[in-house]
């Protein structure tokens, strides 16, 4: 019986002697088939891997979600304050309406990347986002900020980019995927370096809700041309494989040194079901559980903590977001190297480790604290890199959309509860202090923990018995 030809691949040659399969008995002679030329926007030959595109791609939508998101929103919370009388409390609300929604919606945002593709999910997300920030002018009550930031957030953003993006990347490389993974991450932490004092900018001169409409037409005028113009699902889909190689027997025949190749990502795909049933998941949900506590210090509660405990100005505040998030680019770069050349259990607790020094070091004295935790992000800033490809290296890339969609429930407890504790405390006693102690000794456990991440184990299916002569 023949194969099946996948749509866009070569067709198969006749099955010569000495060959299974239109493939030589020997891959070390395999002659590489030349992938058919491909070209952007239907007249530009692209004269390197397309891979690349998707990574500049991703890098883009990064930089415009976390642009106008979880980095720049705690930016809004002291002039919504002063003009709604809304507490801190009551604004933080809204981060646990969006994790909400994330948790509800991942499932099914996961399964639809690995069956519809990137694409038409990142258009969804790109119109969502920027219709729901346009709708943040005409608020008037918390509830509707809860509503509105939580769709923006759950049926937006997540599909533009931050859920979206290290899926895309996990299906086009496999031997690069950490420096994939590291330069399209990046945008995450430099659209934070970029929009945070602009955002701040217009707050101050021109109000929060004109700042959300300049928000919303940013999102819709960039990105929906970004995705339509440039996003494709796999290699496969346009005649390629991953990492851009020519034959899958390319790395048999040496392509790449065995040093650099010895902690690359996995090619076995794991199922859903096949991956829940490892221990290995299960101590990264609780780890990143941990660790996430001491995250989200830095990721919500930092612009509260100096405008509200330290007196800083807003505008300045943002610039210390800048400072912070321009370390953290820093961090992208460190970590996507360090996880192809070490292992990756040993990569999470150190990144674990220093993110929860960064929650610590904000209980020493001003400005003291400050300068720590920018310097600090030069390794605690990594997650963006280490979270997806410890899901990738490990399960692999066919079931990327649905695994990490499935496992996304489990990973919002302390997002939920962390970053509310923290606002209760400071509504309660005046000061950050505890919430942050509790957060940063929680990240210490997390980086015990990581070190027993290892990789696991796939169990072959037993071969059929041979007949008996």
């Amino acid at each position: 019986m023949s194969k099946r030809q996948h749509p866009g691949l070569p067709a198969e040659t006749p099955t010569a002697p000495g060959t299974q399969g239109g493939s030589p008995a020997d891959p070390l002679q395999t002659t590489p088939q030349e992938a058919p030329p491909v070209r952007l926007l239907g007249f530009w030959r692209v004269p390197f891997f397309y891979g690349w595109v998707i990574v500049v791609a991703v890098f883009v939508a990064e930089f415009v979600a976390s642009g106008v998101g979880t980095f720049v929103t705690p930016l809004f919370f002291k002039a919504m304050t002063d003009d709604m009388g809304w507490t801190l409390t009551m604004l933080t609300g809204a981060l646990t309406a969006q994790t909400l929604a994330n948790a509800l919606v991942a499932p099914v945002l996961g399964k639809a990347l690995d069956r519809l593709g990137a694409r038409p999910v990142m258009l969804f997300g790109a119109i969502a986002a920027g219709l729901g920030l346009l709708l943040l002018t005409r608020i008037h009550a918390i509830w509707q900020f809860w509503l509105l930031y939580g769709l923006v957030g759950a049926l937006g953003l997540a599909e533009m980019g931050g859920f979206t993006g290290p899926v895309l990347i996990t299906k086009w490389f496999t031997r690069l995927r950490g420096r994939a993974m590291a330069i399209s991450s990046m945008g995450t932490t430099i659209g934070g370096v970029v929009m945070a004092p602009i955002v701040g900018i217009l707050i101050a001169s021109y109000g929060w809700r004109s700042a959300w409409m300049v928000l919303g037409i940013f999102v819709l005028t960039v990105t929906i041309p970004l995705v339509l113009a440039t996003v494709r699902n796999q290699p496969e889909d346009m005649g390629l494989r991953p990492d851009g190689d020519k034959s899958g027997t390319q790395r048999a025949a040496g392509s790449r040194p065995a040093k650099s190749r010895r902690y690359a990502g996995t090619d076995i795909s794991w199922t859903v079901k096949e991956a829940m049933r490892t221990r290995t998941l299960w101590i990264l949900i609780v780890g990143l559980n941990l660790v996430n506590l001491a995250a989200n210090v830095t990721v919500f509660s930092l612009v509260p903590f100096l405008t509200q405990q330290e007196g800083m100005a807003v505008t300045a505040a943002g610039y210390v977001v800048s400072m912070r998030l321009g370390a953290s680019t820093m961090s992208r770069l460190v970590w996507g190297w360090a996880v192809d050349h070490f292992p990756m259990n040993w990569c999470l607790a150190a990144g674990f480790f220093a993110r929860a020094l960064t929650s610590l070091c904000l209980l020493l004295p001003f400005p003291v604290n400050v300068f720590s935790v920018i310097a600090l992000s030069v390794l605690g800033g990594g997650f963006q890199v280490l979270q997806p490809m410890a899901f990738a290296n490990y399960f692999g890339r066919d079931h990327a959309g649905a695994i990490q969609g499935a496992t996304r429930p489990f990973l919002i407890v302390s997002s939920l509860v962390g970053p509310l504790f923290i606002a209760f405390v400071f509504d309660v006693t005046g000061s950050f202090d505890l919430g942050f102690l509790v957060a940063g000794v929680m990240g210490l456990a997390s980086a015990c923990i990581g070190v027993f991440a290892t990789a696991p184990l796939k169990k072959e299916a037993p071969a059929a018995a041979a007949p008996l002569s």
